[in-house]
């Protein structure tokens, strides 16, 4: 490949309905990438982002489905079909106030690390895969808790970790920290096929699932950031489509903290 030369193949994006997901792949068509797999709960979810990319001449294919179920990776194999991956930007996921902490780690991490597995053999020369953390992953669940899910996930899956899980706000941040090490780990692998993969941590960003966490504890937390606001799901959007892009073709098996300088205000 020539310097800067954006990868052949297909960009994946999970969570394509979402505030965040919809806004990659807006953005990856802009960047040029045209033909698209978006993966969310249903279809219908998606027809918006999709018809307006369609319009710009893109190839689109849908995939609803919950990422949990074990058939999904397969499905997803099967949209992508003999064409290799370009770019994957995977920002499904839940958060506390959403559901059970049993569910909370089988979709953050179970169906992430299954969706890494699928996609790693399939990636293209150049192209590269972003893993949605989160900022709270910073937050420690305690030294034995952080390094069990630091570790490859068990043959079991999160089952095994559920007793480290205090309640629903431990399984997500314990499932994030899971996710950055995923892409630490994952980094060697992909590699080998000449891609990359890291993952990137949103602070606290204007969409309807975040509206959910607002509270006493992230109001201080936005009040003492560096930029005192909520980011914007374009802002996420721009720095995953970066990631992806031969711009950052020596970056690799890192987290990218999107927030606002939340966390280097509380010195982390």
């Amino acid at each position: 490949m020539t310097e800067f030369q954006r990868a052949d193949g297909v960009a994946i994006v999970t969570g394509a309905a979402g505030g965040m997901g919809s806004h990659c792949a807006r953005l990856l068509g802009e960047a040029g990438w045209t033909e698209l797999i978006l993966c969310d709960l249903d279809e219908a979810r998606m027809a918006p982002v999709a018809e307006a990319l369609r319009a710009t001449g893109a190839k689109i294919d849908l995939l609803g489905g919950q990422i949990t179920d074990p058939a999904f990776p397969g499905q997803l194999l099967d949209k992508l079909g003999a064409r290799s991956i370009g770019a994957v930007i995977h920002t499904a996921g839940v958060s506390p106030h959403m559901t059970t902490a049993e569910r909370i780690l089988q979709i953050n991490l179970d169906a992430t690390q299954a969706i890494v597995d699928a996609i790693r053999p399939r990636m293209a020369q150049g192209g590269a895969a972003v893993l949605y953390a989160s900022m709270a992953s910073y937050f420690s669940g305690g030294a034995e808790a952080d390094a069990a899910f630091e570790a490859p996930l068990p043959a079991g899956g999160s089952a095994e970790l559920m007793h480290f899980v205090a309640n629903e706000g431990m399984a997500y941040t314990l499932s994030k920290r899971a996710v950055r090490a995923i892409a630490k780990r994952e980094a060697k692998g992909f590699g080998e096929r000449g891609a990359r993969i890291m993952s990137l941590s949103p602070g606290l960003i204007d969409t309807s699932m975040n509206a959910g966490e607002a509270n006493d504890h992230t109001a201080a937390m936005l009040s003492g950031a560096a930029l005192p606001r909520l980011g914007r799901p374009a802002e996420l959007a721009a720095a995953s489509v970066f990631l992806v892009s031969p711009q950052a073709g020596f970056i690799t098996g890192c987290d990218l903290r999107v927030d606002g300088g939340a966390l280097s205000s509380l010195g982390i």
